[in-house]
């Protein structure tokens, strides 16, 4: 992989938080399909190993900026302000907490769709929103190298460089839509190559790297934020679960993963923190143990929300959010 090189370093505590969300993040992760699959469930569509570009994201994101993840990563939502761990505990597991991350109007999560690529004109809708109230907010719209080929997506891209709307379009490049290789469906290698088309600033960064991830999306909200107009980021990463658990997974060559495996982005990043001198054996053993208390705490309050909170609550929020 290719590192987009990176001019400084963010602060001390921006490092820290940062590494602290991705231990949140993984163990939060495993910990959902864990009771998830205890309950009988198939435990869906996994993400580990894609979460540095989510949480680089968000970590530059306002309460009132618009964010849409990859629907592989939505565990990592609680990094967007101002939604909490409890709050993405409970949404994962089908009840409602205090927000609801994945549908939450006010705070700039407008909900998905089953049909990927069509949420596209959805968060672009956000974006011409607030361009004409001139909030001053961003949308961030993050989709995988699949769905970034539908053509809702097409049409987006074209009202917004059109209209020069304040929307970044992720493609977070995981090397496979379901069982089909990016290579097979795309003629380049450098995805943000597609904002070219359109007239818009691209960049492409390495997504399992959180340095450059979060000064890369820095970057560009800070530019789209003072009227730079929409831009494309490719964030090459690689989807180390299966397509689904249980998927034999016969469309990928031998060895592939393994060899992957060598990126995944948190021991990589602890790594990177250790060089630089600002954490160590001790610090990362304490966090591991911090994070696995606030992560019990999280389901602790969850399990003990009613069970039939969740849908209806869902729309009760959002209606009261419009």
């Amino acid at each position: 992989m290719e590192a987009q090189s990176t001019l400084g370093l963010p602060p001390k505590e921006v490092l820290l938080k940062l590494y602290r969300d991705l231990v949140t993040a993984r163990r939060v992760e495993e910990k959902i399909f864990e009771i998830v699959t205890s309950r009988g469930g198939a435990g869906g569509h996994r993400g580990p190993g894609e979460e540095v570009i989510p949480i680089a994201i968000c970590n530059n994101l306002t309460e009132t900026d618009c964010f849409h993840p990859n629907f592989r990563t939505a565990f990592c939502l609680f990094t967007k302000p101002p939604f909490s761990l409890t709050d993405t505990v409970a949404m994962s597991l089908g009840k409602l907490h205090r927000h609801v991350p994945w549908m939450s109007p006010r705070y700039g999560t407008i909900g998905s769709s089953g049909t990927l690529g069509e949420p596209a004109v959805m968060y672009l809708g956000m974006a011409l929103a607030n361009s004409i109230q001139k909030t001053g907010d961003v949308t961030v719209f993050v989709q995988g190298d699949g769905a970034s080929n539908r053509a809702p997506t097409h049409e987006a891209m074209v009202v917004a460089a059109a209209w020069q709307l304040p929307i970044i379009f992720v493609i977070q490049n995981n090397r496979y839509g379901m069982g089909t290789a990016v290579h097979k469906v795309y003629g380049i290698e450098d995805l943000s190559l597609r904002g070219v088309g359109y007239g818009m600033p691209h960049e492409r960064v390495d997504g399992n790297d959180m340095i450059a991830m979060y000064m890369v999306a820095r970057r560009h909200i800070q530019r789209c934020r003072a009227g730079g107009g929409p831009g494309v980021i490719a964030a090459d990463t690689y989807r180390l679960r299966p397509h689904y658990e249980g998927d034999p997974q016969i469309y990928r060559p031998k060895g592939e993963v393994d060899e992957w495996q060598k990126y995944d982005p948190l021991p990589r990043y602890t790594r990177q923190l250790m060089d630089l001198g600002l954490i160590d054996e001790p610090y990362v053993e304490r966090l591991e143990r911090e994070v696995a208390v606030e992560i019990d705490e999280a389901v602790r309050i969850v399990e003990a929300l009613p069970e039939r909170e969740a849908y209806d609550g869902f729309l009760r929020n959002a209606i009261a959010e419009l």
